[in-house]
């Protein structure tokens, strides 16, 4: 009877020992060569995401595929503004090609962090180079926006300012200023489970409150831009488990994105096909309507199918006939995969309901 209870009680402070909170470094986040793959959710499938405390259990596992990003994060000196943004704890990540702002084009876009360790031991947005008709051209934080500030656990609460400007320069012909403040808390530990697994957590509600200010030639507005974080950090995966971003308006916050990390999805477990030559479908996106224009002869079992593989609808068509569709007003928004059988081949396309 004493080693039972002797048993019992030793698996209680073990279980004791094991539920603590995670305290994370700047070890825990990006560094150069790490690439991490994410999966966009549908905004309706996250549910609650403003439940939080100690010790507490999230579930997301409802979460509903929409799409996949990747984040590349590179050594500074190995990006093309390595002459602006250098040092062995700089990194850049590429955010676009091409950006288009009005009649203004913005190639190679890239974001810059570094992690330092003073004045503050964080995780900073440092600053952002562009290429404008062919001129590269830096712009830097005159006071860095610590996204992360460490040690980071359970209960920490930071606010810091920051101050980002673009040059005031014949090369850019617009000069974009944001001045504010960013409130960071960390207001639950846990564990989290999204479709790509379950993990240990702490999660960070993260406000940024800014006045930015855009000058063109001679016009020149300001307008608020705050934003909102919800962030389930891991000490593993480099980059958030799970996030819920948006905007704020007062106290009202409209979320506009929710991803979270993930491997790499191929939908359905199908190839999408490349040849176009049977038939050709449009409009995609679409809402009401998904119209089919075969372009050779014969007859073809047309399917809509899932992400998971099963048929949802569909019928079969003549290539004699046209001004053919598929019905897609009753589903819900998502990625779909459209299947396109003839005699002995099938092909594959995707297609999203907006």
């Amino acid at each position: 009877m004493r080693k039972i209870y002797l048993l019992a009680f030793t698996s209680f402070l073990t279980a004791v020992s094991v539920a603590q909170p995670i305290t994370l470094t700047s070890a825990n986040f990006p560094t150069g060569g790490d690439t991490v793959r994410y999966t966009n959710a549908q905004l309706n499938s996250v549910g609650n995401y403003t439940q939080t405390g100690a010790n507490y259990t999230w579930n997301y596992t409802a979460l509903v595929y929409a799409s996949q990003g990747r984040r590349d994060f590179n050594l500074a000196l190995q990006t093309p503004y390595a002459f602006f943004f250098f040092g062995s704890n700089e990194y850049g990540e590429k955010i676009a090609d091409n950006i288009a702002a009005g009649p203004l084009t913005i190639t190679n876009y890239y974001n810059y962090y570094k992690k330092q360790t003073t004045p503050i031991n964080a995780f900073v947005a440092d600053g952002i180079g562009m290429t404008f008709s062919s001129i590269p051209v830096p712009s830097y934080f005159s006071d860095k926006d610590e996204l992360y500030t460490f040690p980071l656990t359970y209960g920490d609460y930071d606010s810091t300012t920051f101050k980002f400007s673009t040059p005031t320069t014949t090369a850019l012909p617009f000069v974009y200023k944001k001045t504010g403040y960013r409130v960071t808390k960390v207001d639950g530990w846990g564990t989290v489970t999204t479709p790509y697994g379950t993990a240990p957590c702490i999660r960070l509600l993260t406000t940024q409150y800014s006045q930015d200010t855009i000058k063109y030639n001679a016009f020149a507005f300001g307008f608020p831009n705050n934003q909102r974080s919800y962030q389930w950090l891991t000490a593993t995966e480099k980059i958030p488990y799970l996030e819920v971003t948006g905007a704020l308006a007062g106290t009202n916050f409209t979320p506009n994105t929710v991803r979270y990390r993930d491997v790499y999805q191929n939908p359905a477990g199908l190839h999408e096909s490349t040849d176009i030559s049977a038939m050709e479908m449009y409009p995609n996106p679409g809402k009401d309507k998904l119209w089919l224009n075969f372009t050779r002869k014969g007859e073809f079992l047309v399917e809509i199918l899932g992400l998971d593989g099963k048929l949802i609808k569909g019928g079969n068509f003549d290539s004699v006939n046209i001004g053919q569709s598929l019905d897609i007003s009753d589903l819900s928004p998502s990625l779909y995969v459209i299947k396109v059988s003839e005699k002995q081949k099938a092909y594959y396309y995707k297609f999203i309901k907006e």
